[in-house]
């Protein structure tokens, strides 16, 4: 048994996690590429069995023009509230046989099978958070992170988030428009793209991406052709998205598993991956631990690749969604 390549083993895997691993997730899952390299990727210290984002609910109207000689209102400003998110720890096992390392005892062949192992990993990986990033959080029992389509209904009076009533409470509402065409395919898209980038707009902050399905991004491909694309994609290439169409300067690139019929205007200001551990927002946000030896049930070494956070929002009135796209 070459147990002597334990070492080897261990430190291939760490190296690999902290470089190409994420690097390849990002690559496969354009919103969680966009997190990072937007800086919307942050660092939760893993303190108390919630997470909370401080949300605006109205501006106060506190803003005083002093008389000479007049008091200034000192009242504590109201209008903010701590919307609760409940962070969730997502894993992945590599599982490596006594009869696996026996048979690739040399260093090449080592780490070609730690090659193997990792790639899926990166596969599972990017699945699932992409799934995870565009869900409801109903998955496994609710054991998934909540994703766009919990943070951001089709109907945005209706559910609430974090405690808090969509019904009642209108902050915590993310703009939502229909984009079922009148009579031809997409004839309304371009229009509800234009009308959900102003409702989201406050002076120069303006969404950052446009992220659809596969359908509407040929749709909007198909409208765009020669007459609404832009030469400059600049910001696009900036963040990775160099090969796809824009709007209004900003990247409209399409995802796999994403809901069918949706499109989503978000910004980075607005929107927050929150991880455990992470320094910087470019770093990697996945933990490797290990080995554990499965002796005496199982013949066999294992690895455990976890990241732990959740997607939060802080400004709902300037991310926005067209829904029932057609």
């Amino acid at each position: 048994m070459a147990f002597d390549l334990l070492p080897l083993f261990n430190s291939t895997f760490e190296k690999y996690l902290r470089g190409g691993f994420v690097d390849n997730v990002s690559a496969r899952v354009p919103l969680f590429n966009w997190l990072r390299k937007s800086g919307a990727m942050a660092g939760w210290d893993g303190t108390g069995k919630f997470m909370y984002e401080e949300v605006m609910t109205e501006l106060p109207d506190y803003l005083q023009a002093l008389g000479e000689y007049e008091q200034i209102n000192l009242k504590p400003a109201s209008g903010l509230e701590n919307v609760r998110f409940n962070p969730k720890e997502i894993v992945f096992p590599i599982t490596i046989t006594f009869r696996e390392m026996d048979a690739n005892k040399g260093k090449e062949r080592a780490v070609d099978l730690i090659k193997s192992k990792m790639k899926q990993a990166e596969l599972a990986f990017a699945e699932g958070l992409e799934t995870m990033l565009f869900g409801d959080g109903t998955d496994q029992a609710g054991k998934v992170m909540l994703g766009l389509e919990a943070i951001m209904p089709d109907t945005n009076t209706s559910g609430s988030l974090g405690g808090y009533d969509r019904s009642t409470n209108t902050w915590i509402r993310c703009p939502s428009v229909s984009g079922a065409k009148t009579t031809l395919a997409f004839d309304n898209l371009r229009a509800k793209m234009t009308n959900i980038k102003n409702t989201c707009t406050r002076g120069s902050i303006k969404p950052d991406i446009y992220i659809t399905d596969q359908t509407v991004y040929e749709g909007y491909e198909s409208l765009a052709f020669g007459k609404y694309t832009p030469t400059d994609k600049s910001g696009a290439a900036d963040l990775g998205f160099s090969g796809d169409l824009v709007f209004a300067g900003k990247p409209v690139v399409f995802a796999d598993k994403i809901v069918a019929g949706r499109m989503y205007a978000l910004s980075k200001d607005c929107l927050k991956l929150r991880v455990r551990g992470l320094k910087k927002s470019d770093d990697s946000p996945f933990t490797i631990e290990g080995p554990f030896n499965m002796m005496p049930h199982q013949r066999a070494y294992a690895w455990v690749i976890t990241v732990t956070g959740a997607l939060t929002a802080n400004m709902f009135r300037q991310l926005g969604k067209i829904h029932s796209i057609s």
